[in-house]
């Protein structure tokens, strides 16, 4: 009888035959079998060992029989059939290798690839450690932090000094935003206060000042009358102290109908009052004299405040080009007010950077054009869930020819399993320096980190041995010798 067993052919030597009959068969045929005289009770189908054997020691392979020395696998190999003849209870006893199932069994048991795998984890971040330890110790760090304003993916270009490539493109975006406030009765007019950065609003016919941050936030609402009557002082117009010193930020309010012109403070408060000529409709502040200019309609004149002295005086307009100094000042660009809605429209448009880099990284890329440094080792570091899935090398020849070097960063995962962390060890012996550029594309809102360890060539060292001399100085020991691109990598 032939035993197929684990991929192997085992031949047994009958020792005895017998014939039996055909139970299930009307014709009483005789069949022959050959039996194992000590095997056959273990095969019996009626044997409860045997099933339970059969159920303990199936392997993938087929079933083992593991009754007897004869069904044993001859010229084991221990390593190999560990991978193919393990079971949930061990490897089984498949040659005569090994006394018992005890050694063999122990072998492939699931308790001891686990304890395989700790030693192997334990090793990886002790050399880890190591690795971490020799790059601190032997080369200059660097750190270069690189963050996305926009919620799109932007492709990002660093170092290339010579070439003068923009970090990303666009650079700038224009954020355009229209806000609509709600403020006083019938507003007339709007100014920006520099000093505060706030806008003032003339509401003609609430009698008071609204103060509007540039977000939409009514920051104060400022009463010209005590008396709660509204129209008896009908403010219409603005004009804000931009001069430095005591004065610098004061607003002034003139009144239409009680002819008098009102001093806000920075603290939201009416601090003085002048009295100007009848019906002023206009003001502006001249910061060539230091006075407020103001125009009246009624008695036909223009009223001169000093700001600082408070020296006042009047002129009649039959002076040439009197007018010329009180001319209406202009709405702000970017806020206006809409009378019959009692509305102030602010337009936040601006400029914003797209992506944006830390100092320090413009200093370096200036500096390496000029002193190139070798890298050693990079740490990748991104915020959020998106990784840096690959890192362009782009490297431009003198003759303009552009050479490009994809790195997948997924090999390179952090043998700590931190989520976004990525040690690239294949960036070893890139050039830092005026001709070598990185490419990568950078998710939404997010901010990738680069950790480079590098050294600066000293290019005396690169020539021959007596041009040194000539420079007046010993050789260097130079850049040190590689360690291998994966230290930490475990022999197991």
């Amino acid at each position: 009888m032939a035993v197929f067993t684990m991929g192997a052919t085992i031949k047994l030597t009958p020792k005895n035959t017998e014939t039996l009959a055909c139970e299930s068969c009307e014709d009483p045929a005789v069949i022959k079998r050959t039996i194992h005289s000590n095997e056959d009770a273990y095969m019996n189908d009626n044997s409860a060992k045997y099933r339970t054997d059969l159920k303990k020691w199936g392997t993938r392979s087929g079933v083992m029989h593991v009754a007897f020395p004869e069904t044993k696998k001859r010229n084991c190999e221990p390593s190999r059939d560990a991978v193919f003849y393990a079971t949930d209870e061990g490897v089984m006893e498949i040659s005569d290798c090994g006394s018992g199932r005890s050694p063999l069994s122990h072998f492939g048991s699931a308790q001891h690839k686990r304890q395989r795998n700790l030693i192997k984890d334990q090793k990886q971040k002790e050399g880890f450690k190591q690795y971490q330890k020799y790059l601190h110790d032997e080369f200059d760090v660097m750190q270069v932090t690189v963050k996305n304003h926009t919620p799109d993916i932007r492709n990002v270009c660093l170092w290339g000094g010579n070439s003068d490539k923009p970090i990303t493109d666009p650079l700038f975006i224009e954020n355009a935003k229209k806000i609509d406030v709600l403020v006083g009765t019938h507003p007339q007019q709007v100014v920006l206060n520099p000093a505060n950065d706030l806008l003032y609003v003339a509401n003609q016919l609430s009698d008071s000042v609204s103060v509007v941050a540039r977000d939409g936030t009514v920051i104060a609402t400022i009463p010209l009358t005590e008396n709660g009557m509204p129209g008896t002082v009908s403010p219409v117009a603005l004009a804000v102290n931009i001069n430095s010193g005591y004065f610098y930020g004061i607003v002034y309010v003139i009144g239409s109908v009680n002819n008098t012109m009102y001093h806000i403070g920075l603290n939201h408060k009416v601090v003085d009052a002048n009295r100007t000529g009848k019906r002023p409709t206009e003001i502006r502040f001249d910061s060539n004299t230091n006075e407020l200019v103001i125009k009246n309609i009624v008695s036909k004149s223009t009223t001169r405040i000093n700001a600082e002295t408070q020296v006042q005086t009047e002129t009649p307009w039959g002076i040439q080009d009197q007018f010329r100094l009180v001319v209406n000042e202009s709405t702000s660009d970017f806020a206006k007010v809409t009378t019959q809605l009692n509305l102030l429209t602010i337009f936040n448009a601006s400029k914003s950077p797209t992506v944006t880099i830390n100092d320090e990284y413009h200093e370096e890329r200036e500096d390496f054009k000029f002193s190139p440094g070798m890298l050693k080792h990079l740490k990748i570091v991104a915020s959020g869930e998106r990784r840096v899935n690959a890192l362009q090398l782009l490297q431009k020849s003198i003759a303009g020819k552009e050479i490009c070097r994809t790195i997948s960063l997924g090999n390179y995962q952090s043998p700590q399993n931190f989520q976004n962390v990525s040690e690239v060890f294949g960036v070893d012996g890139v050039m830092l320096d005026g001709q070598n550029s990185w490419c990568f594309k950078i998710g939404g809102l997010q901010t990738i980190t680069f950790i480079l360890y590098y050294k600066k060539l000293e290019m005396y060292n690169l020539l021959p041995e007596k041009a040194s001399l000539a420079y007046g100085v010993q050789m260097s020991k130079g850049v040190p010798k590689r360690v291998p691109k994966n230290p930490f990598k475990s022999k197991l």
